[in-house]
């Protein structure tokens, strides 16, 4: 076990950086034999931080004026991160994609350096440390998406949570129960459900908040049978700027849940082969076949829908080969939406707790996807980053020409105030004038939503007061 000791003020933010490199590092309250130390100095209004990793030392200094103290938090965790980072790189050789970056959306990072005064793309690069390759990217993703980078004020998106799946993937994290465990719970959940729905939108109109994009996550929505998924969309009465639906999982695509998302106006959705690899499929606990994929894809396309399929890089047993393949397929198929996740190893997900540790080269292989996806006139349109991601890298989520997912943008960027329904959604106010935002949280479990719905919309009414 490796230590590290700081008297900063904010050690999780060091403590990330130092796993950059050397993964598993425990705090400590000394500096005593720790092989890892920073050190924060004040004096009046500059602040240094010294960066200690066994023989390699960086200093960095900032002053930080006036009385704008989110602003000094800021700038503080900034430049110690960077300390800290260029210490362990000098010691290790290495350098990481993003840098010293560990937060989750570098472009939102990239407009508020912008809003600072300071050349974005020459701090990425010069001074945090960031590749030529994710600077450039970030550019990209902000010129993509152009206007649609703002805060749209008086307008909410809709997000509506289905936590049932057909079967438990490896890799996944997410509160979702398999359906067929949860068979009980199920008709009082979407009757629950309906209720939360109708209460919210009526509050919307009283308080003159249009609702704009409706979303359906999950879990996996298309799990409920078609006649469950009729008497929620009932539900929406008004028609949305962008109706998507996470259909996830080809096992529970058919014809009559496609007519009923048809019906009320659907148009966008999701069929996420995750691979197109059959072995691959089976290892991580997916109940179809790559067969299924095509069929299904093929089938929402006859209907009209806009689809988004999902891939994974770093999936176990999947090759470089593998994956390349995954790829060129989700290419020829033709997917409005290719987005490409990095395997993020989080806590509750079976490969976690079985300690899987992937040998892939994950880095090339997201690489030929960005590679293949430019020159198939996909570009990338949002991205975001999470903790225990391989290899550091990231997620991003690429587009046809005229065909970026709204609601993904808004809520990527942190740019679309949300009013949440269901067990584990999570309502959000931007305050734009303190740039910060305020959430309440639903149960995540089925059993307690269903009990404290109530409360729950108190609590997201409260917000929007």
């Amino acid at each position: 076990m490796r230590y590290l000791y700081t008297n900063f003020s904010y050690p999780t933010e060091i403590h990330d950086v130092v796993k950059l490199f050397f993964g598993d590092v425990q705090l400590c309250d000394t500096d005593t034999d720790t092989e890892f130390s920073l050190t924060e100095n004040v004096n009046d209004c500059e602040y240094s931080y010294v960066a200690k990793a066994q023989t390699a030392t960086d200093v960095q200094r900032v002053c930080c004026d006036g009385d704008d103290i989110l602003q000094t938090i800021r700038l503080r965790k900034r430049f110690a991160k960077i300390a800290m980072y260029n210490a362990l790189s000098a010691l290790t050789g290495r350098k990481m994609p993003w840098g010293s970056l560990t937060g989750i959306r570098p472009t939102k990072l990239a407009e508020q350096l912008s809003k600072e005064g300071l050349n974005w793309r020459k701090t990425f690069t010069d001074a945090l440390g960031v590749s030529d390759v994710k600077t450039q990217l970030v550019a990209d993703i902000l010129k993509t998406q152009g206007d649609l980078h703002r805060h749209r004020s008086g307008c909410a998106d809709l997000y509506v949570g289905i936590p049932f799946c057909v079967s438990r993937c490896s890799y996944c994290s997410f509160t979702s129960g398999e359906i067929a465990r949860l068979k009980k719970y199920v008709e009082p959940y979407v009757a629950t459900l309906k209720r939360e729905i109708r209460a919210t939108i009526n509050f919307a109109r009283e308080r003159n908040i249009r609702l704009d994009n409706v979303y359906f996550g999950g879990g996996t929505p298309t799990s409920l049978n078609a006649s469950q998924l009729d008497e929620i969309m009932y539900c929406i009465d008004f028609v949305p700027s962008e109706y998507t639906v996470e259909a996830g999982r080809p096992d529970t695509i058919d014809a009559e849940k496609l007519e009923v998302l048809k019906r009320h106006g659907v148009n966008r959705i999701s069929i996420n082969p995750q691979t197109f690899n059959q072995s691959v499929l089976d290892i991580i606990g997916r109940k179809h076949t790559v067969k299924d994929i095509y069929d299904k894809f093929y089938m929402a396309k006859e209907y009209g829908f806009d689809v988004n399929t999902d891939l994974i890089a770093g999936l176990p047993t999947e090759t470089y080969e593998m994956f390349c393949h995954s790829v060129q397929e989700a290419i020829s198929l033709g997917a409005d939406n290719i987005t490409v996740h990095t395997l993020a190893l989080k806590h509750g997900s079976v490969l976690k707790e079985t300690n899987y540790c992937g040998d892939a080269d994950v880095v090339k292989m997201v690489d030929f996807a960005r590679e293949s996806l430019y020159e198939a006139d996909y570009a990338p349109y949002y991205m975001y980053r999470q903790k225990y991601m391989a290899q550091n890298l990231e997620n991003v989520g690429y587009c046809k020409v005229g065909k970026p997912c709204l609601y993904n943008i808004g809520i990527m960027e942190e740019l679309s105030d949300i009013l949440a329904c269901g067990a584990n959604a999570i309502s959000k106010k931007i305050v734009s004038s303190e740039n910060r935002i305020e959430r309440a949280a639903n149960a995540k479990d089925v059993i307690t939503y269903i009990e404290r719905t109530d409360d729950y919309l108190e609590k997201k009414f409260a917000l929007f007061r």
